[in-house]
């Protein structure tokens, strides 16, 4: 992460390396130019030699040096902001980048979005203290080494005692370090749920329900239990290796003042000078001040850090979806125009299940048709479009589209030519004509206001628009206090007209109508029906009365595909589609 750090700001990366560095020699050499100074004047008291010329230099030199102590926080600080700005650009398109190219079984996997909650939330914080940890521990080694440079001149020996002690030190330190990031992981989970419960209290969209179910305290005891979980595995862990740590401070600065008090005797028979004895005295604490407490936390910074670059590079190398037919592109082949689709023998169950979801099923799509595919609630259909559509691999079977496999044509010509409206679609907190311009962004033309209000009529929304003070450009949802809020219904609505405008031939419609009654989904069938006469639609439903006109209907049961044909030859005799749709036709006769 160090050359990310160079990437994204390499003059502040190199500024804040020379800043680290002369910050440790800076304050080893202060210590050199307090004892050079202290023995010219004690020479002066005891000898009356005077050299004012060199005590001037030398007290210039020490108020420089701690001028530069004053002000390098405030240096630190100007290049750590102008360093953090830089990497929070450039972590923010790699991780958005990396969000957009990951495999969509991730996004369902709990292991992933684990890492993922503990990579993205302030990687630029967190990539900068990695490379500030790095320098501060070399700091650190450039201001040992000038400290017992100093103590090689009477205290040798103490000086490389402390320095032993602090091997079990920094071993003490790599454990606190992966201790602490440990607790990261553990609390991941219950910070997770407390941030979720924190939204239903602050959410404009949970306001309704809050009040009609009186839920606040009971959502707020589940926040505060769940931070609390969070706080106090965090807080056990710190202290439990801060007193393991701070104990073993505690013995090196024991063995400092002992070293000390063996330096008193020469002191008193005058083979040491006072001066070099306050020298080497000032050097031993200030070596045990950098062990005891600089160095454990840099290197437990340092330890944490590296942890949490692990989980980042393992979050980067996360399998992105493969951009298979890149031959083919090149060789001159082309997806222009839709002409058939077919599935042959498909099989497919979900990643870490044994159970299949379809098992060998097989169907077939030509343009210009309408079809259904039904069945009840989790036979697999909305499985079988996010198959096609890769949003899914790892299937068995073939899946060939326009006579050739689909994996020989790359994912996003399969997404231009193919479109999908999910039953979980989105809800952008955008403008309605920005709502519908996001299914638009692969046109290679401009999109009129004409066609945004022909795709708005189109789905019965024109007049509702039209009734707001800014028209298509009223922000939607609740994300602002001066937006409009569809109900289920419209945004169901919005999201169909999101694909009229797109350039998409085949057009999945997945439950379309789910937040409709049935009188009013026959209603809003017949109305799109003009609307979708150019596309190849296949309408993906368990109410059956919608797929009366359908050219083909397939029934989906037991993973596979059990029957097919037309509304009347599925209705007569005792197939499952007649069965299923007698149990439902009560739902479509309007009472008096």
């Amino acid at each position: 992460m160090i050359k990310l750090n160079f990437k994204a700001a390499p003059v502040a990366s190199g500024a804040l390396f020379l800043l680290k560095i002369l910050s440790g020699a800076v304050q080893s050499a202060m210590v050199v130019v307090l004892a050079r100074f202290l023995d010219t004047v004690l020479r002066y008291f005891e000898s009356g030699e005077r050299d004012i010329l060199q005590v001037l230099v030398l007290i210039l030199v020490y108020v420089g040096m701690q001028l530069f102590v004053w002000l390098e926080p405030n240096l630190m600080e100007w290049i750590n902001t102008y360093l953090l700005n830089g990497v929070r650009r450039e972590s923010s398109r790699i991780i958005l980048d990396k969000y957009a190219k990951m495999q969509y079984r991730y996004i369902e996997n709990k292991t992933a979005m684990d890492l993922a909650d503990r990579v993205v939330p302030d990687a630029e914080k967190q990539i900068v203290q990695c490379y500030s940890s790095y320098l501060n521990v070399i700091s650190f080694v450039v201001k040992t080494v000038g400290i017992v440079v100093v103590l090689a001149g009477g205290a040798l020996l103490p000086a490389v005692i402390i320095l032993s002690c602090s091997v079990p030190l920094f071993i003490l330190a790599v454990k606190s370090g992966r201790a602490s990031y440990n607790a990261v992981k553990e609390v991941t989970k219950a910070k997770r749920k407390a941030d979720y419960f924190s939204e239903i209290m602050l959410r404009r969209e949970y306001v309704s329900e809050r009040k009609l179910f009186r839920y606040g305290n009971h959502i707020n005891e589940e926040w505060w239990r769940n931070s609390e979980t969070a706080r106090l595995l965090k807080l056990k862990t710190s202290i439990r290796w801060y007193i393991k740590s701070k104990a073993g401070s505690v013995f090196t600065a024991l063995i400092a003042v002992i070293a000390a008090m063996m330096l008193i005797d020469p002191v008193m028979s005058g083979s040491m000078s006072v001066g070099l004895y306050i020298s080497l005295v000032s050097s031993l604490y200030a070596l045990v001040k950098a062990i005891a407490w600089e160095f454990m936390q840099d290197v437990d910074a340092l330890t944490a850090a590296n942890e949490y670059m692990k989980d980042f590079q393992k979050f980067l190398s996360l399998e992105e979806e493969k951009q298979e037919g890149e031959k083919l592109e090149k060789a001159g082949a082309a997806l222009e125009h839709f002409e058939s689709l077919e599935c042959r023998n498909l099989s497919f169950k979900y990643p870490d299940t044994d159970k299949y979801i379809l098992r060998h099923l097989s169907l077939k799509i030509e343009a210009g048709k309408k079809y259904s595919i039904v069945g009840i609630n989790g036979a697999g259909k909305t499985t079988l479009v996010k198959l096609i559509l890769g949003v899914y691999d790892g299937y068995e079977g073939s899946i060939y589209l326009n006579g050739r496999n689909i994996k020989e044509y790359r994912k996003d010509q399969v997404r231009r030519l193919c479109a999908a409206v999910f039953q979980d679609f989105s809800r952008y907190a955008l403008t309605v004509r920005d709502n519908i311009l996001v299914g638009a962004l692969r046109r290679t033309d401009r999109v009129s206001p004409e066609e945004i209000d022909r795709g708005l009529a189109d789905v019965g929304l024109f007049e509702t628009v039209q009734s707001y003070k800014g028209g298509a450009d009223t922000f939607l949802g609740s994300h602002f206090w001066d937006g409009q809020d569809f109900s289920g219904g419209q945004w169901q609505r919005l999201a169909l007209a999101r694909n009229l405008i797109g350039s998409s031939e085949l057009v999945f419609l997945d439950e379309p109508t789910a937040a409709l009654d049935p009188i009013a989904e026959q209603q809003f069938y017949d109305s799109l029906n003009s609307a979708f006469r150019k596309k190849t639609t296949v309408t993906i439903s368990h109410r059956l009365a919608v797929t009366r006109d359908s050219d083909c209907i397939y029934v989906i049961g037991g993973g596979r595909v059990c029957e097919q044909g037309t509304f009347d030859g599925l209705m007569i005799g005792h197939t499952v589609f007649s069965e299923m749709y007698e149990s439902q036709k009560e739902w479509y006769v309007e009472k008096e």
